[in-house]
């Protein structure tokens, strides 16, 4: 039998601190963010309470290392999204559909985001953390905001609203998350949300938008539910395959 000294060092200080995120997450989903406590997060993990606080110093600290993992994810998806080969539209489509497969795969960290943005996290979180978790921001926010301001710069997006990258970005976003949030499955039943499909809502939701802010060629001109099956097949076969085996089916 390996004992837990050597289990312990076999594992590199990389894996170790992703060890406990995912600790502090389960936590986090299934008792809520009063409820995490670091001697709760020491007591699910073969390492001792030294080497956890070597990596994060206080419970703000571990939610940051929470965002930080759904922002490096986040970003891996939407770099992969914006290189698709289409028009800007379709690439703005493709960046949708993969925050779509992000909260589909990762749902606790997709759920995860409300606690970290309390002021208490951002006013207890070491300014290491802070730091790091908005370069991380800053640099998924970046994504979209270049494809959005090269889409305006190519006339590709006639901006009707006058609004900044920022504006739609945001505008975008919030409709995104709202919209899986409220058809969320663990969300309860209401006449507002009654046989309504969260991927077929987002989709609809999406082109209702980008339609109103002008982004070309407008939905009565291009077929965009081939183009999601396109970006899909093409991009993100595999993580269609992970939602399939939940015995899930996307349906737009």
């Amino acid at each position: 039998m390996i004992s837990l000294k050597k289990v312990k060092q076999k594992i590199c200080p990389v894996a170790r601190k992703e060890m406990i995120v995912d600790a502090a997450l389960e936590i986090l989903a299934s008792q809520g963010v009063a409820s995490l406590t670091m001697d709760k997060v020491v007591a699910k993990l073969p390492c001792s309470k030294g080497t956890v606080y070597k990596h994060f110093s206080c419970k703000e600290d571990l939610l940051m290392g929470i965002g930080d993992k759904a922002l490096t994810i986040l970003i891996a998806l939407f770099n992969r999204a914006v290189a698709f080969n289409g028009n800007s539209r379709e690439r703005a489509l493709a960046i949708h559909l993969s925050y779509l497969i992000y909260a589909i795969l990762h749902h606790d960290l997709f759920q995860s985001v409300i606690a970290i943005k309390s002021p208490t996290v951002y006013n207890k979180a070491s300014a290491e953390k802070l730091a790091k978790h908005e370069r991380l921001e800053n640099k998924l926010m970046a994504i979209m905001h270049k494809l959005i301001a090269t889409a305006i710069e190519n006339k590709e997006l006639t901006n009707i609203n006058k609004l900044n990258p920022q504006q739609i970005s945001f505008a975008l976003w919030s409709m995104n998350f709202g919209t899986i949030a409220l058809l969320g499955e663990d969300v309860m039943q209401c006449e507002g949300r009654r046989g309504l499909e969260v991927e077929r809502e987002y989709f609809n939701h999406n082109n209702i938008l980008l339609d109103g802010i002008g982004w070309l060629p407008l939905q009565k001109d291009h077929d965009y539910r081939q183009s999601a099956r396109k970006i899909l097949s093409q991009l993100f076969s595999q993580e269609i395959a992970l939602i399939a085996q939940s015995g899930r089916v996307l349906v737009f």
